[in-house]
């Protein structure tokens, strides 16, 4: 009975963790999958119900300046002197409902902001 309990304990405390090994995931790769767990880009559905809204000729957007627009595509935050309203109504009531996230309009691109203001997905309103 003690032979067990004996190996059991022997296999416990000389089995190293992976933390102790230098195998853990680290704090950037703990970080990405939080953020993927709650951040989902759009999906194709959503995508081409925004394109066909914005796709009638009453519904045209301004496009953004050329380097806003660079920046967007880095990565980067909108400068405050940009515009961006919210969705309007009656396209927001056609998608699928989506918790912890707003959609916005800046420019010609859709984003998909969540509630901390955090971009987590952008595309062009038309192709």
């Amino acid at each position: 009975m003690i032979a067990p309990l004996a190996l059991a304990l022997l296999v416990l405390f000389t089995i190293p963790s992976q933390a102790q090994s230098g195998r853990g995931k680290g704090k950037e790769a703990g970080r990405a999958a939080a953020g993927k767990a709650n951040h989902a880009r759009g999906s194709d559905v959503e995508i081409r119900i925004i394109r066909e809204y914005y796709g009638a000729p009453s519904r045209k957007l301004k496009a953004l300046p050329p380097g806003i627009a660079k920046n967007l595509a880095r990565g980067k935050p909108i400068p405050p002197g940009i515009a961006r309203t919210r969705a309007p109504d009656d396209l927001v009531v056609l998608l699928p409902v989506r918790e912890g996230t707003r959609w916005w309009i800046a420019g010609d691109h859709v984003l998909l902001v969540d509630t901390n203001n955090i971009l987590v997905d952008f595309f062009l309103a038309f192709r």
